[in-house]
């Protein structure tokens, strides 16, 4: 059986007779412009450490990630309620304490992303963002970004606190297009997982899944993007502007 990456490579073989005629590409974050997953996985396992708790398969840790799951209390045993409660507080508390440092420290841009982000502006295509991050903790996240030069480039930038409802419902890109006065259909979603395609696909935008984050290309093969790519660089060969942004 091919495996992920191979099949990529069946859809990048034809790249060159395809093309995404947009306005705005808005992206994911996680696995999709930073690579952030082994830095929570290291701040969780530091926590349980210091909870002298046993460590969580990584498995189990991704799916968590994966379903966007926040309650602490799904990782601890279950010995009593108020034992969840206080656990679920202390390990709240060290990730207050943890992250910032480990996020600043350890997150990476998916290699690509510097210039993919810099030619897509060139363009005249608007970049938003949408993602699954707390406003709190969104500085500590956009740090590589900074430091590559290339926070300023991004027009609108969605976070959790922002809607009302989370991916995979389409709120965040909604409201992403709409404070960039772009049409929904003039917009492509970039992102790593089966949510983001579902939300994409649910918004009435174009959407494309990278394979550099949660999702292998089967998962993101069954929710129907328009195109399936390695990483986020391959957009530049198939991204160009509509011409005048918001129009039909």
């Amino acid at each position: 059986m091919p495996t992920a990456n191979q099949e990529s490579c069946e859809v990048n073989n034809s790249l060159d007779d395809i093309s995404l005629i947009v306005d705005a590409a808005i992206f994911d974050l996680d696995g999709t412009l930073i690579d952030s997953s082994d830095t929570y996985f290291s701040v969780i396992e530091e926590i349980l450490k210091r909870l002298e708790l046993p460590l969580v398969p990584r498995e189990v840790l991704l799916e968590k990630m994966r379903e966007g799951v926040e309650s602490w209390g799904d990782l601890f045993p279950a010995e009593s309620e108020s034992w969840k409660k206080r656990l679920t507080k202390e390990a709240g508390t060290l990730f207050k304490e943890l992250a910032p440092r480990m996020l600043q420290q350890n997150l990476k841009l998916i290699p690509g992303t510097p210039e993919t982000l810099r030619q897509i502006f060139a363009k005249g295509i608007k970049i938003g963002l949408v993602t699954l991050t707390h406003l709190k903790y969104l500085e500590d996240k956009l740090y590589p970004l900074k430091k590559a030069g290339i926070a300023d480039l991004i027009e609108s930038i969605i976070c959790i606190e922002d809607i009302p409802r989370v991916k995979p419902a389409p709120d965040s890109l909604i409201e992403c297009a709409k404070r960039m006065s772009v049409l929904m259909d003039k917009c492509v979603y970039i992102g790593d997982s089966d949510i983001d395609i579902k939300a994409g696909r649910a918004a009435g935008m174009k959407t494309v899944g990278v394979l550099t984050g949660m999702d292998n290309y089967e998962t993101l093969k069954k929710e129907g993007p328009d195109l399936i790519i390695d990483s986020v660089a391959d957009l530049l060969k198939i991204i160009e502007p509509c011409g005048q942004a918001g129009s039909s």
